[in-house]
């Protein structure tokens, strides 16, 4: 993220391109759930949209955002892929980085 001052009136803009895929969706969630197997999960982001993961072996691995155009869909087609588990859902991201959510 970078700061700059704007001419000497002491205000300041922030240039949000630069922040990372991975930066991006952990300011905009609001909430990770898990089933109890670990193989399913969702993440909410602040807009109510959404995003479903399945992982139940190599048959069925997927992640699918609740509606176009939302915050949910930029972060699922950013994700290069995902990890789900007892400890986390983590997210890796086509920029190379990457974010965990823990319940």
């Amino acid at each position: 993220m970078e700061e700059r001052t704007d001419g000497g009136n002491g205000s300041f803009q922030i240039d949000l391109e630069s922040f990372s895929l991975a930066q991006s969706a952990a300011a905009h969630a609001v909430r990770y759930v898990a089933n109890s197997e670990f193989n399913q999960a969702v993440l909410f982001f602040e807009d109510g949209s959404y995003l479903q993961f399945e992982h139940k072996g190599r048959e069925s691995r997927w992640a699918k955002a609740s509606a176009e155009r939302t915050q949910a869909e930029r972060a699922c087609l950013g994700m290069s892929h995902f990890r789900l588990n007892a400890l986390h859902l983590q997210l890796y991201f086509e920029d190379g980085s990457d974010v965990e959510f823990t319940l």
